[in-house]
């Protein structure tokens, strides 16, 4: 049974996947680098996702976007994703922190949401940071130009070779430093900075469990370990709670 801290102050942190796990596979999003069945071991990393290609001709790198469309177009929220939502809703989860960048999570409901790799839904100018939803900016001219500014617009995707930006990244870490324990679902523990910070979470006194239908490198941190698909599990966590089966102290 886990149990939270009453002090005020204290939050659990849902640590969420990075892009090569299995939570994203639940949704019909094909696995990235990790295993012999990723993209990245079959076909080696794409070069549209190097910051220093879309640098070198941005107008090359948005025609190519723009006729592409993959599995991540179509994926849709799975069961997972919304029990997550309904544990922020119900005060449980306080803050969900994703490197993923499609957007299931905010789709799903949640809504104290840090996306330290960014949302492929939104634009970002590299010059001045100015940030909107992408439909709320028609692109009529490639590549597209910040009103703000008259910097190159990009998706807010961090792209291979980018800086993550730093108020996101001080935003984890804050978050971090103040939960009572954090939930990693689904996580690979293989990417940093992501990676640092349940173990960070663990030294300051946080419980860490992890949802996973496989070991990680983070297993060994992990206080409790619920093995299994994330689509499956959290659900029934999600049941057990509402039904008084577990309770905090």
């Amino acid at each position: 049974r886990c149990r939270g801290s009453s002090h005020p102050r204290r939050r659990r942190v849902c640590r969420r996947p990075d892009r090569s796990r299995p939570h994203r596979v639940e949704s019909g999003i094909p696995s990235f680098s990790l295993g012999p069945d990723g993209l990245w071991t079959k076909y080696g990393q794409p070069s549209n996702l190097s910051y220093g290609v879309f640098s070198r001709d941005p107008q090359d790198w948005w025609e190519q976007r723009l006729s592409d469309e993959d599995a991540v177009d179509n994926a849709e929220p799975n069961p997972g994703h919304v029990a997550i939502a309904q544990l922020e809703d119900a005060g449980i989860i306080r803050a969900v922190i994703t490197q993923n960048v499609d957007d299931l999570h905010g789709r799903a409901g949640s809504l104290h949401l840090l996306e330290i790799h960014g949302n492929r839904n939104y634009l970002r100018c590299i010059g001045c940071g100015w940030r909107r939803p992408r439909a709320e900016h028609a692109i009529t001219d490639v590549p597209p130009v910040c009103v703000e500014c008259g910097g190159i617009i990009k998706l807010d995707t961090v792209m291979f070779g980018e800086p993550i930006p730093r108020a996101v990244l001080d935003a984890c870490f804050a978050e971090t430093q103040r939960c009572d324990a954090m939930l990693l679902v689904g996580t690979s523990g293989a990417v940093n900075p992501a990676a640092q910070l349940p173990l960070l979470a663990r030294e300051r006194g946080a419980s860490i469990i992890e949802v996973n239908p496989e070991p990680t490198q983070l297993t060994a941190a992990a206080h409790v370990v619920v093995t299994g698909p994330s689509g499956d599990m959290l659900p029934r966590i999600v049941q057990a709670l509402r039904s008084g089966e577990y309770r905090s102290n």
